[in-house]
């Protein structure tokens, strides 16, 4: 049985060691403040090497913890006597793993090994990073060394300047830092501002206790909340009322606020008898550039349909787009309708591109749904090795609406895309089933027989990939294979 699912693995690992299996599933890390007082070890150091260990000579069973690397101490807040500390990590890739590069100056947070703290250990699950751009999270951390917190709100500012996939890009590339943003703290009839330098950094120091409303003042010609591309959704104002507490113990962790150039796209839908639609019809923008390219390689981004019928993209960069129906996608189950570009096109070479100047607001364009794609039913039968029908297998349908996964394509290969499950249908008595599927559409059909009352396959048959048409004729599904 072929079932398609989908996997996240927070923190990307899992290992298997002596039939016990390790997985990384942690969700984030502690503020500053909080991971400090529960850190037994805590400086800034200098990477003097790196070498292989087996932490099982300290008590480790599994020698889960294979790699040494030593440290020169160049700041020590908590737990640190020497010049020089031994820390072990897990190698990066396994559960959890992280590790460093001789002449790195890490920021690190070490706990202890085992129960008996024969050794210290850290994790990309800690706070343990690279000490650069650090500078107010060491500053919280010299505080606290010495028995008195400095209250502080700091954090960056970025632009984002991927296009209007940021899927294709890496995202840590697609951003900058944005400089001479005013940042205004609110405390009651309080105000206290400051401006983000050169790398984006703004610091507001030695705050009076209390809660504070965050106010970022930016350039007309952004928006604040970078690749959130809905703007009906509540994470619009996830920039707009920030509020943060300072407390005898505690401080806000580091802020990182990202903006966008604000151009717009506005417009409005109607149903075929000139109408407006109601609400969460699919709307598409898609670049000029990849307009001629599979499905799946299309750049775009979708915008849904207000109550009125009204639609707008927000924070589109400078650029050539089209504007339409099923841009990025064949027609589905979900949404049936053809490809059509403003204004009303079906052919791309006859389709004119909407040019969007640098946070330029553009409105007016209407957009009218066509027909829907022909429904046609197909009919099939499910059979054994022998032609004798099955009673009771299972025929799944999977739409073949974007690139698929190729073994050995880089661009495959980190962007995954499966065909897209739409359901499951059971033969009758005779093994006959019927399906309704849409004109002209590619499918993969994938059937099996599973013993009653489980999911254990007794047979198996091969995937069948089919285009859809009008003359289709009945569909015959060998199962001839038993399960591996």
């Amino acid at each position: 049985m072929k079932k398609l699912f989908t996997l996240f693995i927070l923190c990307g690992a899992f290992i298997l060691l002596n039939s016990k299996v390790f997985a990384c599933s942690c969700m984030g890390t502690e503020k500053p403040t909080t991971e400090f007082r529960k850190t037994p070890v805590v400086f800034v150091g200098t990477v003097k090497s790196v070498n292989s260990a087996n932490s099982k000579e300290l008590g480790d069973e599994f020698n889960f913890n294979d790699l040494r690397t030593t440290f020169s101490i160049d700041e020590a807040f908590k737990g640190v006597k020497k010049d020089e500390i031994d820390i072990y990590t897990s190698s990066q890739g396994t559960a959890c793993g992280i590790s460093f590069d001789e002449g790195e100056k890490v920021l690190v947070y070490a706990y202890g090994g085992n129960e008996d703290r024969k050794y210290y250990s850290t994790s990309i699950c800690t706070r343990t990073r690279p000490a650069e751009d650090k500078e107010d999270e060491i500053a919280v951390l010299r505080s606290l060394a010495k028995g008195k917190l400095e209250p502080r709100i700091y954090g960056t500012v970025y632009e984002l300047i991927s296009g209007i996939n940021p899927l294709k890009q890496d995202y840590w590339e697609s951003r900058k830092a944005m400089p001479n943003i005013k940042i205004i703290a609110r405390q009651d009839n309080k105000k206290f501002e400051t401006v983000s330098d050169s790398k984006g950094q703004f610091r507001i120091v030695s705050l009076p206790i209390g809660k504070y409303k965050l106010e970022f003042v930016i350039p007309s010609t952004h928006k604040l909340g970078g690749d959130i591309w809905d703007e009906s959704i509540r994470e619009k104002d996830q920039y707009k009322n920030i509020e943060v507490e300072i407390t005898k113990n505690d401080n806000p962790d580091n802020l990182t606020i990202e903006t966008k150039i604000d151009g717009r796209i506005k417009g409005r839908v109607f149903d075929i008898s000139g109408k407006p639609v109601e609400k969460d019809v699919r709307v598409v923008l898609i670049t000029k550039e990849t307009a001629n390219q599979e499905v799946g390689d299309i750049d775009s981004i979708p915008a849904y349909t207000d109550k009125n019928g009204y639609f707008e993209f927000f924070g589109i960069p400078q650029g050539e787009y089209f504007l339409g129906f099923n841009l990025d996608f064949k027609p589905n189950k979900e949404f049936p309708y053809p490809r059509v570009y403003f204004p009303n096109i079906r052919e791309l070479s006859k389709a004119t591109p909407i040019i969007l100047g640098r946070a330029e607001k553009i409105e007016g364009f209407n957009l009218y749904l066509p027909q829907k794609v022909t429904e046609i039913m197909v009919k099939g039968k499910v059979v054994d090795a022998n032609g004798n029908p099955i009673k009771g297998a299972v025929v799944e349908r999977y739409g073949l609406y974007s690139s698929e996964w190729k073994e050995g394509d880089p661009y495959s290969m980190k962007y995954i895309k499966q065909p897209t499950f739409e359901g499951r249908v059971l033969t009758n008595q005779y093994g006959e089933f019927e399906i309704t599927l849409l004109k002209g559409n590619k499918y993969r059909l994938n059937s099996y027989l599973e013993k009653d009352g489980s999911h254990e396959d007794l047979l198996e048959g091969d995937d069948l990939d089919i285009e859809v048409d009008e003359n289709m004729k009945p569909i015959v599904l060998v199962l001839d294979k038993k399960p591996e």
